[in-house]
């Protein structure tokens, strides 16, 4: 078993156990026990995921986005630093839960695959092909943080205005919402360049932009549903948790 497996298999244990314990901190914000715990969590979660992709890219010589493997370790590197980012915004225990929790199941699952390293193909050694990868990574760690805070709203939608009454203040302004916002324009904004990166690489091998097949259809079908939740927000007042 190679470092990158390890670590990875330490990622799904701990994400697990940083998922539990940081929805139990949502749920009860006046614990401060809980909420150092979930923190301390989410930070060994994040080194951890680093730690593992960057392993990964030193051994096969490339960017890890070849087989299901790879893109797990990708995916949830990208997952844990979009949340560390918004982590920093809008303070707390932040999506620390539901992050450590999906970085754990992509590995999970990537872990059932084939670990092996191949050679690439003339056709992959592509700066686009890089690009590509870069922008859906960082599509699905936007999105997935944006999801989390949707979460993190909906369970505990009066925590910020209860703790401005208690130190009388009157309601603290939440922020969560508004980076709930912003995080819905930026996932949708990355999604579309992915889509489009993607159709020139098809492009350029095929010289069809597109042609509907599986991958291509459910990511329009993503594309078309964020779309319309940035639409009603844009255009009909949704916010918050609406």
């Amino acid at each position: 078993m190679d470092l990158a497996t390890t670590l990875g298999l330490w990622l799904i244990g701990l994400g697990g156990v940083g998922s539990v314990v940081g929805l139990s901190a949502w749920l009860k914000p006046s614990s401060g026990g809980l909420q150092r715990v979930a923190l301390a969590c989410g930070q060994a979660c994040l080194l951890l995921a680093i730690a593992a992709w960057v392993t990964r890219w030193r051994a096969a010589g490339h960017l890890p986005l070849f087989g299901t493997w790879e893109s797990s370790l990708s995916l949830a590197a990208a997952v844990m630093l979009a949340a560390l980012l918004l982590q920093r915004r809008v303070g707390g225990v932040g999506v620390w839960p539901v992050a450590c929790g999906v970085a754990a199941a992509l590995v999970a699952h990537g872990s059932l695959y084939d670990p092996t390293i191949y050679a690439l193909t003339i056709s992959e050694r592509s700066w686009v092909v890089d690009i590509h990868a870069i922008v859906a990574w960082a599509a699905f760690g936007v999105l997935t943080t944006n999801a989390a805070l949707a979460l993190w709203i909906l369970l505990s939608p009066r925590t910020a205005e209860a703790a401005g009454l208690r130190a009388g203040r009157g309601p603290a302004p939440d922020t969560r919402r508004r980076w709930l916002a912003f995080t819905l324009s930026l996932g949708f904004l990355l999604h579309t360049a992915m889509l489009a990166s993607g159709s020139f690489y098809k492009f350029l091998l095929f010289g069809k932009a597109w042609t509907f097949d599986p991958i291509e259809t459910l990511g329009f079908v993503a594309w078309v549903a964020y779309g319309a939740l940035l639409h009603m927000h844009l255009f009909a007042g949704w916010e918050g948790r609406r």
